[in-house]
């Protein structure tokens, strides 16, 4: 997907529609992924073509170009020929990119300035009432197993923290047998969250799976909405952290799954505040310990 994404950046299409077609790309039918490169390579042509002639310059039907929009999130064709196109108003600055040539406070400025992209693109991404069912889920759950490997967990670990600072037992761990362990003594009345960008980790799959099948609520905080992760997930929590070139394994993809995380945390606290307060005191008073 990254090859495709260097191309199309530069064609002059919108920001916000190349999101889009980030989420859905890997997962299109052939014919729909034809309709979609012709897209990405010529979004002039499309926001100057009637479906019909897009159609039969692409060689492809016209239910295909309806159900690419409508993959995309859009209604039908002639609301993406009318969002595909770049936009005076739109952020020319969105794409970050670093060479051998800047300087160091250079490449700081792009890193900082793809957190801030991260974050836009993921607040526009989020489902208003998946998080609102995330959040209700959280606030009738007992205990809570936060799921993830790799870079990724230290934004499981943060979570735990803080959810183990409001008083609820909670568990975290990288270890694929240690999550085993844990899901075991969970129970329909409480909640795995999972992190995984690429919604395709192996033992993060096979734990949301697991979960599901015994009736254990699952949310997952993805990139990619038709993932095997996703088909495990009773609640989706989108980020749109599409990274490009070696700014790929950067830290900043995994600052809206960190945000994410302290949304729920907040929620929780300002909606829970007699019991959660005195957790907070309690954890505070131990905390301190460690800081004198």
């Amino acid at each position: 997907m990254s090859r495709l994404v260097m191309e199309a950046k530069d064609t002059g299409i919108s920001h916000q529609c190349l999101i889009k077609f980030q989420f859905i790309y890997n997962n299109l039918k052939s014919a729909e992924r034809k309709a979609a490169d012709f897209c990405l390579k010529n979004p002039e042509v499309i926001t100057n073509s009637t479906i019909g002639e897009a159609a039969a310059q692409i060689g492809c039907s016209e239910a295909t170009l309806v159900r690419l929009a409508r993959h995309l999130g859009y209604n039908g064709y002639p609301e993406l020929r009318e969002n595909i196109l770049l936009k005076e108003c739109d952020d020319v600055t969105a794409f970050v990119n670093v060479s051998a040539s800047d300087s160091v406070y250079s490449i700081a400025s792009n890193v900082f300035n793809s957190c801030i992209l991260y974050l836009q693109d993921s607040l526009q991404a989020i489902d208003e009432e998946c998080l609102e069912s995330a959040a209700d889920l959280l606030m009738k759950a007992n205990r809570f197993l936060f799921v993830a490997t790799g870079d990724a967990h230290f934004a499981a670990a943060s979570g735990a923290q803080k959810f183990t600072r409001l008083g609820f037992p909670t568990c975290s761990s990288s270890d694929f047998d240690s999550q085993l362990l844990a899901l075991s003594q969970m129970d329909e009345n409480d909640v795995v969250i999972c992190i995984s960008h690429s919604g395709r980790t192996r033992n993060v799959c096979s734990l949301a799976k697991f979960a599901h099948e015994k009736g254990v609520k699952v949310i997952s905080i993805t990139n990619f909405p038709v993932s095997p992760l996703a088909k495990s997930s009773d609640i989706i929590l989108l980020t749109a952290s599409f990274a490009y070139d070696m700014m790929d394994e950067i830290i900043a993809k995994r600052v809206p799954a960190l945000c994410i995380l302290d949304v729920l945390y907040i929620f929780l606290l300002v909606k829970r505040q007699d019991y959660d307060r005195q957790a907070l005191e309690r954890t505070k008073e131990y905390l301190l310990f460690n800081k004198s």
